[in-house]
C-alpha cells in the first residue's frame, strides 16, 4: 500500500489514524489479558489450595480414626482378664479361664465395632497357646505362628504391619522387650480392613482420572478403581517422594503438606503430599492438570479467539479506514496533482452520500471555476494585446497619418492658419491619448475628450459632410472610470463603414444616459447612433449571435473587442448591443456607473 503525500512527512493520516486505534485499543487488551491471566493464575492457585485441603482434611480424618484405633488399643492392653490369661493362667481354674476368655472376646468385639477400618481384633496368648478373636473364636496359637508374630515384630519398626495384602496395627507386650529371649506375654492385633480403606481414597479426588494412595514405609495401598492411574504415574510418585524425604531431611523433618507437578507423555498431573507423623504414612492424592484446569484451559481458548477476534477487528477497522477515508483522500490528492501539472479537465465523482460527496463536488466547482477564471484572464490578455495592437496600428495607420499630414499641408499651402491651428492641437491631442497606456481605467470625461478630438480631426478632414452631435454626460457621471478606448472604436467604425461619404446629410450622434439595473444598480449607457446605411436583417442576426457566443464573424472588429473587454470585466451586466435607427445604426455601450470615492484630475491636455 503506497501513502500518498509522504513528502517531508514520517506518517500519513492513514497511518495515524490506526496507530491512534491501536494506542487505544491496545491498552484495554493488555489489560484484559493481565486481568485474565492474573485470574487465571489466582484460580489456579485456589484449585490447587483447595486439592490440598482437601488432602489435608482427609489425611488428618483418617489419622484421627487411627489414632483412636491405636489408644483403644494401648487401654485394652491393661485388661485384667488378659493380664489374668497370659500371667496368671495357673492359678485360674477352668471356669474362671473360660469366662475370661469370653469376657475378653466380648470386649475385642467392642473394639472391632467401634470403627469402621477394623475388621477383626485378635489378642494371642502365647502362655495359654490361645488366639481369641472378635469374629467368635478360639484358636490354637502353635510355635510357628508365635515365630511369626516374633518375625514381623523384629522387621516392622512401626505398629504397622503389612503382610500378605493385609495391614495389621500390633502391639506387643511387655514392650519393649527382647525377643531373642523370651516370648511376649500376650499380642493385641486390630486387622484393618483394607476394603474400607479403599472405599476411604474413593472419595478422593473427585475427578474421574485422578486417585488417593496411602503410603507406609514404600507400601502402597490404592484401591482398585485407582490402581491403573497410579500405575501410570508410580514411577514420578516414588521418585517424587524421595525428592521430598531428601528436603524433609535439610529442614530437619517432614512437613505437612507438599506440592509438586509431575509429567507423563506431555500430561501434567498435580500431586498433593500431606504426611501423618502419628500414623508414619503419606497420604498422596494426584489429578491430571487438564481435568482440574479443564475450564481454565477453555478461558485462555476463549482469549486466544478475543485475542484473534480483536486483531480481525483491527484489520477490518484499517481496512474500512482506508476505504473510507484514505482511498477517497488519495483520488482527491491525485487530483489536486493533476490539476498542478495542469489539467483542468480533473471531473472526480464519489458513490456514498458523505462529507466526501460533498468536497468533491466543491473541488469540481472549484476546477471548474479556475478553468473559467483562467479562460477569461487568458481571453482578456489575449484581447488586450489585440487591443494593444488596434492602438498600436491606429498609432501608426499609415492612412489616417498620411491624410492627416496631407491635409495639414494642403491648409498650410492655403494659408488657412485657424484651422490648421485647431487641426493640429486635435491631432496632438489623438495622438497623446493613444500613447499615454499608464492606466488601464479613465474618466469618463477623459474618453470623451479624445473621442472628441478624433471627431474634430474626422469633420477637419470631411469639410463637414459628417455632422457630429457629442452631448454632454449628466454632471454624476463625469467621473464614472471606464476601461480605455471603449467609444472611440465605436465611433471609428461609424466612420468607416457606416456612411457613405458621396452624400453631404451625413449626421453622428453621441448620447449618455444613467440608468437603473433591475438590481437597483447604477448603469451608464453611451449610445452611438448614425443616419448611414445600417445594416440587413441577415447581418444584425450574424452580430447578435457573434456578441452572445463572443465569437467574431470574420476577425475581431472594434466592436465585439469592447464587447469581449466589458463582458470580461463587468460580467453579463455590461456589453454592447446593436439596433436598428432606421435608417442608421444604433450602438448602445452599457456598463456599471460606479463612482469613484474620489475623482482625480481629467487626463490628456498639452
Amino acid at each position: 500500500m503506497r501513502f500518498f503525500g509522504t513528502t517531508g512527512r514520517r506518517f500519513s493520516i492513514f497511518t495515524k489514524l490506526v496507530l491512534a486505534f491501536l494506542v487505544v485499543i491496545a491498552p484495554l487488551y493488555a489489560l484484559g489479558a493481565f486481568v485474565n491471566d492474573r485470574g487465571a493464575k489466582f484460580v489456579e492457585q485456589e484449585i490447587s489450595e483447595s486439592l490440598r485441603q482437601q488432602a489435608e482434611f482427609y489425611s488428618t480424618s483418617l489419622e484421627t480414626e487411627f489414632e483412636r484405633m491405636m489408644a483403644l488399643q494401648r487401654e485394652f492392653m491393661a485388661d485384667e482378664d488378659l493380664g489374668s490369661l497370659s500371667v496368671l493362667e495357673e492359678r485360674l481354674s477352668t471356669y474362671e479361664r473360660v469366662m475370661a476368655m469370653r469376657r475378653l472376646q466380648a470386649r475385642l468385639s467392642l473394639i472391632k465395632e467401634s470403627s469402621l477400618y477394623i475388621s477383626r481384633a485378635r489378642a494371642y496368648i502365647p502362655s495359654i497357646g490361645r488366639i481369641i478373636s472378635s469374629n467368635g473364636g478360639v484358636n490354637t496359637l502353635d510355635r510357628v505362628r508365635l515365630e511369626e508374630l516374633k518375625s514381623d515384630a523384629i522387621l516392622a519398626s512401626l505398629p504397622f504391619v503389612h503382610k500378605d495384602g493385609e495391614l495389621f496395627i500390633r502391639e506387643y507386650y511387655p514392650s519393649p522387650f527382647n525377643l531373642d529371649v523370651r516370648d511376649p506375654n500376650f499380642v493385641l492385633e486390630l486387622q484393618v480392613s483394607v476394603p474400607a480403606l479403599y472405599r476411604f481414597l474413593e472419595q478422593l479426588p473427585g475427578y474421574e482420572n485422578g486417585g488417593a494412595v496411602l503410603v507406609q514405609e514404600r507400601v502402597a495401598i490404592v484401591s482398585e478403581k485407582h490402581a491403573a492411574s497410579y500405575d501410570k504415574i508410580k514411577d514420578q510418585v516414588e521418585a517424587q517422594l524421595s525428592l521430598w524425604a531428601e528436603q524433609d531431611a535439610v529442614v530437619g523433618g517432614p512437613s505437612e503438606a507438599r506440592t509438586a507437578t509431575l509429567t507423563l507423555q506431555d500430561e501434567h498431573y498435580l500431586t498433593v503430599r500431606v504426611y501423618s507423623p502419628s500414623i508414619h504414612s503419606h497420604m498422596i492424592v494426584y489429578v491430571p492438570e487438564r481435568e482440574v484446569m479443564g475450564p481454565l484451559q477453555k478461558y485462555r481458548t476463549y482469549m486466544w479467539l478475543i485475542s484473534g477476534i480483536a486483531l480481525s477487528v483491527v484489520l477490518v477497522f484499517a481496512y474500512w479506514i482506508y476505504r473510507v477515508i484514505h482511498r477517497p483522500l488519495r483520488k482527491m490528492v491525485g487530483a489536486f496533482r493533476k490539476v498542478e501539472q495542469g489539467n483542468l479537465q480533473v471531473d472526480i465523482r464519489h458513490e456514498s452520500n458523505d462529507e466526501f460527496r460533498y468536497m468533491y463536488e466543491k473541488f469540481n466547482f472549484m476546477v471548474a471555476h479556475l478553468n473559467k477564471l483562467i479562460y477569461e484572464v487568458y481571453e482578456q490578455k489575449i484581447h488586450l494585446q489585440q487591443s494593444e495592437l488596434k492602438q498600436l496600428q491606429s498609432q501608426i495607420n499609415p492612412h489616417f497619418l498620411y491624410n492627416s499630414f496631407y491635409l495639414l499641408y494642403r491648409m498650410t499651402k492655403a494659408h488657412d492658419v485657424e484651422n490648421a491651428t485647431r487641426f493640429t492641437r486635435f491631432l496632438g491631442d489623438y495622438y497623446q491619448y493613444l500613447t499615454r497606456n499608464a492606466k488601464e481605467e479613465v474618466r469618463l470625461e477623459d474618453e470623451i475628450r479624445h473621442v472628441r478630438a478624433y471627431t474634430e480631426i474626422q469633420s477637419i478632414r470631411f469639410a463637414d459632410r459628417i455632422r457630429v452631435t457629442l452631448e454632454d454626460p449628466p454632471a454624476e457621471a463625469r467621473a464614472v472610470p471606464v476601461p480605455r478606448l471603449i467609444l472611440q472604436p465605436i465611433v471609428e467604425n461609424a466612420y468607416q463603414h457606416g456612411f457613405d461619404l458621396d452624400l453631404d446629410d451625413c449626421r453622428l450622434q453621441i448620447g449618455f444616459a444613467l440608468e437603473r439595473s433591475p438590481g437597483n444598480e447604477p448603469l451608464l449607457s453611451i449610445v452611438v447612433r448614425d443616419n448611414g446605411a445600417g445594416m440587413s436583417d441577415e447581418q444584425f442576426e450574424a452580430w447578435r449571435e457573434a456578441f452572445r457566443l463572443d465569437q467574431p464573424i470574420r476577425e475581431v472588429t472594434g466592436m465585439l473587442n469592447v464587447h469581449r473587454r466589458l463582458k470580461l470585466k463587468y460580467g453579463e451586466r455590461a456589453g454592447v448591443r446593436l439596433a436598428s435607427g432606421e435608417p442608421g445604426l444604433v450602438v448602445v455601450i452599457t456598463l456599471p456607473a460606479n463612482l469613484p470615492p474620489e475623482t482625480g484630475a481629467p487626463e490628456g491636455g498639452a
